[in-house]
This record gives C-alpha cells, sequence and structure tokens, in this order.
C-alpha cells in the first residue's frame, strides 16, 4: 500500500518505491566532463552525492574534504562519496545502493568514447532497473574543437552523445569565439531541437539546474535566484496551486516555455487522476511518473522552474500555469503561443 506524500521521500515517490535518482555525465574526450564533476561536489547543497568515474584520481578533491580513502572508494566530509567503477558498471551503483547511508543521487561520468544510450540499456537491462530512475543525462562539449570532432572519424560518436542527451553544457565558450559558437549552437539544434543549452567557460554549472532542486516540497521555499558561489546567470521560482491542473493543457503549456524554462521539477494534481504525479522537464525532455496516493495530503501542485534570468519573467510564467488549472482562464500574454 502507497504511504502518504507526508511522510514519503521524494526519490521514493518516484516510482512508489525506493528508487535512485541517475545523473550522466558525458562527452567527448577532453570536453571537461571531470572539472563540471568537481563542481557539483564543491557546490554541496547538503545532499549526499554518489559519483561513478572511470579514474576518481583525475578528480582534483580539495583534501580538506576527504574524509577517508579506502579501496576504489573517496568518502568526503560533505557527504559525498567517489568510487571508480572499474570493469562493472552495474557492480558499482550496487555497491552504491548498499552504502549506509545510501546515497540521495548518483552521478556516472561516462567515457569519452562512450555512447550514453548504451550505458542507460545497460542499466535497464540489469536488475537495477527497479531501483534507479533516470533523472539526466547531461553532455558536455568543447565549443573549441567540437566541430572538428564532428567534420572527423569521430562524427558518429559526436552526434550519438548529443542526441542521447538532456541537457548540453558547452564549455570553453568564450574561447570559441561568437561565431565558431553560433555554428556549434546550430549544429546542436540540428541533431537535439529544443535543447537546453549552457554555455560556460570553465566546466562549472549551478548543482540546482543540472540535478534538480531538493527544495520541492518545501513550504518554507521562497522565489529566489539559484544560489550559485559563480554567479551564472539563471533564476528559479515555485509556482502552487491549489486547483487540479487540465493536462493536456499543461503540458503544451510546458512546451511553450522551453525557450526560458531549462528545467522543471515538482509534483502536480491532474484533474481526474487520484495519484500525485511526479512531472520533470529538463530542456526538451519531459516526464510524468506517478507518485503515489496522497493520503491524508491535500491534492496540490508545486513545481520548481529554473531558466536563464534575460528571459525569466516570472509573472507572465506564473500566469501561464494558472491558465491550465480548472477556474482560470487562458491569459491573453501571447506567452502560450511563443510570443
Amino acid at each position: 500500500m502507497l504511504k502518504p506524500l507526508d511522510r514519503y521521500p521524494e526519490a521514493q515517490l518516484a516510482a512508489g518505491r525506493s528508487a535512485l535518482p541517475v545523473t550522466l555525465i558525458g562527452g567527448f574526450l577532453g570536453a571537461g566532463k571531470t572539472t563540471l564533476l568537481n563542481s557539483l561536489l564543491t557546490q554541496g547543497d547538503g545532499r549526499r552525492l554518489a559519483v561513478l568515474v572511470n579514474d576518481f584520481g583525475e578528480l582534483n578533491i580539495d583534501a580538506r574534504l576527504i574524509v577517508k580513502i579506502e579501496g576504489q572508494q573517496v568518502e568526503l566530509a560533505n557527504g559525498c562519496i567517489c568510487c571508480s567503477i572499474r570493469d562493472d558498471l552495474v557492480a558499482g551503483v550496487e555497491s552504491l545502493l548498499a552504502s549506509d547511508p545510501a546515497p540521495e543521487q548518483l552521478l556516472i561520468e561516462t567515457s569519452g568514447v562512450s555512447d550514453p544510450i548504451n550505458i542507460l540499456c545497460t542499466l535497464n537491462q540489469s536488475k537495477l532497473r527497479r531501483r534507479i530512475f533516470l533523472e539526466n543525462v547531461v553532455t558536455v562539449v568543447d565549443a573549441v574543437h567540437a566541430l572538428d570532432a564532428r567534420a572527423s572519424e569521430y562524427a558518429g560518436l559526436f552526434e550519438r552523445q548529443v542526441r542521447g542527451a538532456f541537457m548540453i553544457v558547452i564549455n570553453r565558450a568564450g574561447a570559441a569565439g561568437a561565431e565558431r559558437l553560433r555554428e556549434l549552437r546550430e549544429a546542436i539544434g540540428e541533431l537535439l531541437p529544443g535543447a537546453a543549452i549552457i554555455e560556460t567557460e570553465d566546466g562549472t554549472a549551478p548543482l540546482a539546474l543540472l540535478l534538480g532542486d531538493t527544495r520541492v516540497g518545501q513550504s518554507a521555499f521562497r522565489p529566489e535566484p539559484v544560489p550559485d558561489p559563480r554567479s551564472h546567470p539563471f533564476a528559479s521560482m515555485v509556482w502552487r496551486s491549489d486547483r487540479p491542473l487540465q493536462r493536456a493543457e499543461f503540458m503544451r503549456t510546458m512546451k511553450a516555455l522551453s525557450d526560458r524554462v531549462y528545467r522543471a521539477k515538482g509534483f502536480v494534481n491532474f484533474r481526474h487522476y487520484p495519484l500525485a504525479t511526479l512531472y520533470q522537464k529538463v530542456g526538451s525532455f519531459e516526464s510524468c511518473i506517478d507518485g503515489g496516493a496522497w493520503g491524508r495530503t491535500r491534492p496540490h501542485s508545486e513545481l520548481v522552474l529554473i531558466g536563464l534570468n534575460s528571459a525569466f519573467d516570472r509573472q507572465r510564467i506564473g500566469l501561464a500555469l494558472d491558465a491550465c488549472t480548472d477556474s482560470v482562464a487562458r491569459p491573453a500574454s501571447g506567452l502560450v503561443d511563443g510570443q
């Protein structure tokens, strides 16, 4: 029997069971995957992250964070752990699932010549498939060399890595120059229409943008800029409603918001549907997963939305979502039509 929402952790709600959210981080050799992982580990945010890498010796971990090194595992003072994949990805994930305390999220850095689809197939076809769920697939692209790779014998691999992503991190954007960056964005757009693209100079990105926001469901949360030590130009908001959502209208509205909302995550209450639904949007990828019975909790919707500050109009986004509820007319703002 499903437990009430107010007594059930979000990761368990995601599929009505205890399931670990997994994010794959891929990209070609030298694109900046390890630098991105370092950035996520140092940002912390109080969550227990587990990281699987081919060689954790490449991670530039601050010595002050290291509690102990035992075999192929490093334990950090902020609650995170890093492990070497060695030869068996499935065994590595199983080992982490057995950790005490168990991790809250798992990041897997793939090798530079890996196809993310193959990694997903390996996990999906294993006995782990009921214990984990895919939250994000991030492909890191080196702005300076990516177009050269696409014109080489690695073109097929580059295209598969981009097509398999939910989100693209373009690294060394400034060093590439405006024209080359424009060409790269066009190439990515052809391979992955509607992709969420983040530009960075040094392989860093906000934790909340890549891994979602752990504050979903916390009533004390208030809209505020996404916290990040390197001042990325992202902002966030929370939208809430006690009125049920019209599912088709909500999905259409979220698609229309893709150019300004890079990521959204939270529980929603669809009209005429008895269970809570965990909704997630990462770029053009969207998913709705049954989350469990509402139990003693009054049915409601609560979404965290994150996007570029320059195009993030909280009022217009809120009005567009309000219009998806049963009792509010659709706004005349033109937002839903993409104007």
